[in-house]
């Protein structure tokens, strides 16, 4: 079924909140020191906000993830920020987002 996007709000989604949990379990296992996470954390709140109650943009939530796994390789590094781009990669596979 083919999703459509409004920038309209429609009602609380826990099943996508859901499928981005992965994404916050990656990056808490990266075990920063709490000023480094709360700096993605508040990436990836923007992210959980756009998606939270729909009326949400696929481009927008694109760039809120480029920014986030860019965020991550700054603060740990390319070889550490593969657990958060997969979790990323996984999100992206199941909302059906095309890169």
């Amino acid at each position: 079924m083919k999703r459509s996007y409004s920038n309209q709000p429609t009602e609380y989604n826990e099943q996508r909140l859901a499928k981005a949990k992965p994404i916050e379990k990656a990056i808490t296992g990266l075990g920063l020191p709490l000023i480094r996470f709360r700096k993605l954390n508040g990436i990836l709140n923007a992210l959980l906000m756009q998606i939270e109650d729909g009326g949400d943009s696929p481009v927008v939530n694109l760039l809120l993830m480029d920014a986030l796994k860019a965020a991550v390789r700054h603060q740990v590094g390319e070889d550490r920020a593969g657990p958060v781009d997969s979790a990323i990669a996984r999100f992206v596979e199941t909302e059906g987002y095309k890169l």
